[in-house]
């Protein structure tokens, strides 16, 4: 399905910050996918997510997913950074780095003790992950001499391609919404178009949930028109949202743009008669496009109505 400069820019990231802002699924996620030895440790009736924009004099800095909790025998507390990312990127322990340095460094700006930081990578990519998992592994080579010199920490990884899919269904059973998700993210990265057919979970989740993960299939399938209407229709898409495949696909007709940001308002907000002739005056492509984005995790309808200005 061919794809343009109007779609998500990084449509795996905004499904995997969608699913890991509900804090059932982050408990659940560290529970069953983190080393036994961690999770067991961690106290996550208290464990709450916490802004993921840090300033303070830095230029911005975006955390994926950061949760603050305690450790069940002590007083402290932890900040999980989880990276996601779709591809094996040798830049992630340097990202890292930052992470930790302008947190702890907000830190000791307001003279609070300093706070662990486990930095989490989930991975989805076709490509075998080839990245060292501790900071120093980076290096050429370091003679023991220097290494006592040099910043040392590794990170959690969760590789998806490499857990049967059994097995993340079984991690994730109490949790179905994170289930197809995490399945999907790994799907698509392989490929697996009979896979991605056979995720039965999907039927069950609510309209929303749905059409947010049939969404995110349009826009990372590289399929062609007919397989993607099969694959719509084996999901459940046509039931909750009827013509979807068709809208979807024919994206370079304006009718078909409004009609669709028109269908996604009225089933998440409602829409006035006022509020659609409104949306059919624009025709201006790239606006319609962006509303249509937006609509997944906008508050409220104004937030997207706005973007048509």
């Amino acid at each position: 399905m061919p794809k343009d400069d109007l779609t998500p820019k990084d449509p795996h990231d905004r499904l995997f910050k969608r699913v890991m802002s509900d804090e059932a699924n982050v408990r659940q996620f560290i529970k069953e996918f983190l080393p036994i030895e961690l999770s067991s440790q961690i106290d996550l009736k208290e464990m709450k997510l916490i802004p993921t924009e840090k300033i303070k004099g830095y230029n911005k800095y975006y955390m994926d997913i950061a949760v603050e909790c305690k450790i069940s025998d002590t007083k402290g507390q932890l900040y999980f950074v989880f990276e996601h990312k779709s591809y094996p990127d040798p830049g992630v322990l340097l990202q890292i780095l930052n992470y930790m340095t302008v947190t702890w460094d907000e830190q000791k700006k307001k003279n609070k003790p300093l706070i662990p930081i486990i930095p989490v990578v989930i991975y989805h990519g076709s490509s075998s992950w080839n990245v060292t998992t501790h900071f120093q592994g980076q290096f050429d080579s370091l003679n023991e001499s220097i290494k006592p010199y040099v910043p040392e920490f590794n990170y959690v990884l969760v590789d998806l391609t490499q857990i049967p899919n059994k097995e993340i269904e079984q991690k994730a059973k109490d949790t179905p919404f994170l289930m197809a998700s995490l399945l999907l993210m790994k799907l698509v990265a392989l490929g697996d178009i009979e896979g991605i057919i056979k995720i039965a979970v999907i039927i069950k989740l609510s309209e929303e949930e749905r059409i947010i993960l049939i969404l995110y299939l349009f826009y990372t399938l590289d399929v062609d028109q007919d397989t993607m209407q099969r694959i719509v229709k084996e999901l459940g898409g046509e039931e909750i949202m009827p013509s979807l495949a068709e809208k979807l696909m024919s994206k370079g007709e304006i009718k078909g743009k409004q009609d669709l940001l028109i269908k996604q308002l009225r089933r998440k907000f409602g829409l006035s008669s006022s509020e659609e002739k409104m949306i059919r005056s624009v025709t201006d492509e790239a606006k319609l496009d962006a509303a249509a984005e937006a609509v997944l995790d906008a508050k409220s309808k104004d937030e997207v109505l706005k973007m048509l200005g």
